[in-house]
């Protein structure tokens, strides 16, 4: 055979068609590209998440498939690596969130996966709206056809109709709550590198004490909530040289681009020993599960978020089948946002005995109600989302200076830009809009965030003066 033949053959094999692994029909198991049925307590089965998540919750996480016999795989910090990996696939167009998950998925391919595992890489969100993840399934479905990867499942989000990808339920459940936990670990640990006395003994010591948290949690040692209970009483233990509440504060808000680009502006407010915090990735996750509720309020009639969930709107009695079925759905969606908010409440009243956990919970339906004044909440976007965390800042004064961060073409965050924009002028407390195409600032946004900081240790202190004098 010539090296021409060859080389002919060779290109055949490379681009001939794998047939895809996918969900059977009932989603009951899994059909692999050798056509053979696959139960989803199959060893070779492993979950990727690939949006960012901190050390931390992934952690907790991973452990927690661990103990219900699962195998998950999360991705680390969105940084140039995985924008690269993008490329092979991305075309520049797609919103951060978009290329910054694909480069996870391409990172993961080329660097994790074992060719002998099915790997089912889920997507952090399924919901109809003005925002480019609506787009996700359509644009999974052609990068599946360009990757040709045997045996992978892409674009998966767990739901009621695909049999939650084969996962328990509870499991699901506290996936969430253990993410969200991690990001209160990471609220704690800010305000402590900025107070503490002796900066570095006292970060050493907090890892020691996470650590040992979540490997207590792991070996069944100790539950999430007692374990934390002795976290928090340690944790209240290290010397402190300045108190929380006296000490200038800023937040980063934005919705869900926030996993994948706050690194370099809570990095540098931290080096001005200014309290940093990212806006809590339980807002997003609390949008996905109302979705269904909003949509089935506004179908019969129900404007407002307090509306929309009321408990007299879920009555079946009077209901044909398809409303029925609407219903259902809308309700079980509500009970997990209601179950996800109480354990957010009890999570941080637990973490608080710190000393550290300087932020205030709010409801999302209050949230939600709130934005809603200014931009209709049925527009089921992140907009409603973002205007009501900065409202509800505002009002309760727990920060010094606010940050909007979005990135330029993603649409939900420009329009909330918009809206604050006047609302902010009116306030005492600084604020900036800014706009970012990756995890990184410009000289210019370092320039502006400068004015903030300085704003922002000015604005406390003038607090702190008149706190002195009541």
């Amino acid at each position: 055979m010539t090296v021409i033949d060859q080389s002919k053959n060779l290109k055949t094999e490379r681009i001939s068609r794998i047939t895809q692994a996918r969900f059977s029909e009932n989603s009951q198991y899994i059909i692999d590209s050798d056509n053979q049925k696959i139960e989803f307590d199959d060893p070779r089965i492993v979950y990727v998440d690939p949006e960012p998540r901190n050390p931390y919750g992934r952690r907790l996480v991973i452990n927690l498939f661990e103990k219900y016999n699962r195998k998950i795989r999360i991705s680390k910090e969105t940084d140039l690596s995985i924008l690269q990996h993008a490329k092979k696939i991305c075309s520049g167009r797609e919103c951060l969130a978009s290329v910054a998950i694909a480069g996870a998925v391409l990172k993961d391919i080329d660097e994790f996966r074992d060719e002998n595992e099915i790997t089912i890489y889920r997507t952090p969100i399924d919901n109809h709206g003005p925002c480019q993840n609506g787009a996700w399934p359509v644009l999974w479905e052609t990068f599946a056809k360009r990757l040709n990867l045997k045996n992978a499942i892409f674009c998966a989000f767990p739901k009621y109709t695909n049999n939650y990808l084969g996962l328990n339920l509870d499991l699901l459940a506290w996936e969430n709550i253990n993410f969200v936990i991690g990001q209160y670990l990471i609220e704690v640990k800010n305000a402590l590198r900025c107070v503490a006395k002796e900066k570095v003994n006292a970060l050493e010591r907090f890892e020691v004490l996470t650590s040992e948290f979540i490997d207590n949690v792991k070996e069944g040692k100790k539950t999430l909530n007692t374990g934390l209970i002795k976290w928090a009483k340690e944790v209240a233990k290290i010397p402190l040289r300045a108190k929380v509440e006296e000490t200038p504060k800023v937040l980063i808000f934005g919705g869900l681009n926030l996993m994948f680009d706050h690194y370099p502006i809570e990095e540098f407010f931290l080096e001005r020993g200014i309290i940093t915090k990212v806006a809590d990735i339980v807002e997003s996750m609390s949008l996905i599960l109302a979705e269904s509720t909003i949509r089935y309020g506004f179908k019969k009639g129900f404007i407002t978020p307090k509306e929309q969930f009321n408990e007299d709107l879920l009555e079946f009695s009077a209901l044909n089948e398809t409303d029925r079925k609407e219903a259902r759905r809308a309700k079980r969606n509500k009970s997990a946002l209601k179950f996800l908010n109480s354990q957010c409440k009890i999570f941080r009243r637990i973490m608080r005995k710190s000393g550290l956990l300087f932020d205030t919970f709010v409801d999302f339906i209050d949230l939600f109600e709130e934005g809603n004044k200014y931009v209709s909440s049925n527009s089921l976007s992140e907009t409603p989302v973002i205007t009501g965390r900065f409202l509800h800042s505002i009002k309760d004064g727990i920060y010094d200076g606010l940050i909007n961060l979005g990135t330029f073409n993603c649409q939900p965050a420009m329009n909330s830009q918009a809206i604050i924009r006047p609302l902010a002028n009116k306030s005492d407390i600084p604020y900036a809009a800014i706009d970012c195409e990756g995890p990184w600032i410009s000289t210019n946004q370092r320039r502006l965030l400068e004015t903030i900081a300085i704003q922002a240790i000015r604005v406390r202190k003038k607090k702190n003066e008149l706190e002195g004098l009541k």
